[in-house]
């Protein structure tokens, strides 16, 4: 089956909002408590409407349908949504800064067949074209070993307080970008 990696819009937001909940709920529950994931969704876990906005959120088809989602940005946030603070518009300009690797999902089923990777190698080429050298993240526990196959490198471990009662563990990593994207 092909897939068709594309720009998301704003009508794709109810989908894509779907999708995210149906991949936090199966494919994070052996990381994070249902209480966890429900706090989570929506908040931390959500489209941010910023980056369609920016045009740096993919979504993956597969016959129309979409079954993975993320992308990258160029603006201080590093998770969640674009309404929780101010650094949601603050822009980062190479070389000052790192680029930011954002909310990747994947449909439960289509998980383990390169959508991730897929995604990852379209943010860090269009990264190096806005002419950023290196890139961070905030991955899930879920999410982590995907990054560090694509030569991410563990900064430190944290947690995310989410609604401000819930810890989210989380990984903070970050690469350097070189010519050719998701090489190690």
């Amino acid at each position: 089956m092909e897939h068709n990696l594309r720009l998301a819009n704003e009508m794709d937001v109810p989908v894509l909002m779907a999708l995210i909940e149906r991949s936090v709920h199966g494919l994070q529950a052996a990381y994070y408590s249902e209480e966890q994931r429900s706090a989570a969704v929506g908040t931390l876990f959500g489209v941010d409407l910023q980056l369609i906005l920016d045009q740096t959120y993919y979504v993956i088809e597969v016959e129309g349908n979409p079954v993975a989602c993320g992308g990258w940005s160029y603006r201080r946030l590093m998770c969640g949504t674009a309404g929780d603070s101010g650094k949601a518009t603050e822009i980062i300009r190479p070389p000052e800064g790192r680029a930011r690797i954002r909310a990747f999902f994947v449909e439960p089923g289509w998980e383990r067949r390169g959508l991730g990777s897929q995604l990852l190698a379209a943010s860090e080429a269009a990264c190096l074209t806005a002419g950023f050298t290196e890139v961070e993240l905030a991955a899930t526990l879920a999410g982590e070993p995907l990054y560090a196959r694509h030569g991410y490198k563990e900064d430190r471990r944290g947690e995310i307080e989410v609604l401000g009662v819930t810890p989210l563990p989380v990984v903070y990593m970050w690469k350097k970008l070189s010519q050719s994207p998701s090489s190690s």
